[in-house]
């Protein structure tokens, strides 16, 4: 079985087992953002197990990038395929990317029918936040550049990473009056690390305990 330095240096991309999925991680989950005037973006991430500082590390494992919305979703559909994603981070209500998805899952539905295999289809969902902030950027650069924290690392990307360099090259005195899906790396990323924070957060709180109905004085 792959050790958890093995994961943490493993190559973006890399194929893990079924059962070694389970064992490094409490969930994985995709985050999109659609092509806009830029690239679109997808990557992959891993809520593992262990921990830094108190808080559960969170692992870049996959990424793609293209400008062709019909090539963006069906790789997302073998991504959640290949890392058996629970959740899709994206904006729902981009026209054009809805009626692709649709289309894409009723075919891989009929194509896994047909050849006995796992669906490769996938959802895209919001969160409170993204339904929230119509300009994200200050909020969503903020809290990665703490997550990214050299003294006490949460997000954990790698140097050759695609989603680094789109993060290193943004000109923060700009960004505070720019819309949601300008960068749509960011979206991707962003979205997905604070979704999976707060997963983190949830796995660790205590469940309320159920109050104990009197007994009743009847017999």
């Amino acid at each position: 079985m792959i050790e958890w330095e093995d994961v943490k240096n493993a190559e973006l991309g890399h194929t893990f087992r079924p059962e070694e999925l389970t064992e490094h991680f409490h969930a994985i989950y995709g985050g999109v953002g659609w092509p806009k005037k830029g690239e679109g973006f997808a990557v992959v991430l891993g809520l593992g197990r262990d921990k830094q500082c108190g808080r559960y590390n969170i692992y870049l494992l996959d990424e793609f990038e293209s400008m062709d919305l019909l090539r963006l979703v069906r790789q997302c559909g073998v991504l959640a395929f290949k890392y058996q994603i629970t959740r899709w981070i994206g904006n729902p209500k981009n026209t054009s990317a809805d009626l692709i998805i649709k289309e894409h899952n009723r075919q891989s539905q009929a194509r896994s029918k047909e050849a006995n295999e796992g669906e490769r289809s996938f959802h895209v969902s919001s969160t409170l936040i993204m339904e929230d902030l119509e300009r994200p950027y200050p909020y969503l650069l903020g809290t990665l550049q703490n997550m990214l924290n050299e003294e006490c690392r949460q997000l954990h990307l790698k140097d050759e990473s695609r989603t680094k360099g789109h993060l290193n090259s943004i000109e923060r005195n700009e960004i505070a009056d720019l819309e949601l899906g300008t960068f749509p790396a960011i979206d991707a990323l962003g979205f997905t690390a604070v979704a999976l924070r707060e997963k983190g957060v949830a796995i660790d709180r205590p469940w309320p305990r159920r109050r104990r109905r009197p007994p009743s004085a009847m017999c």
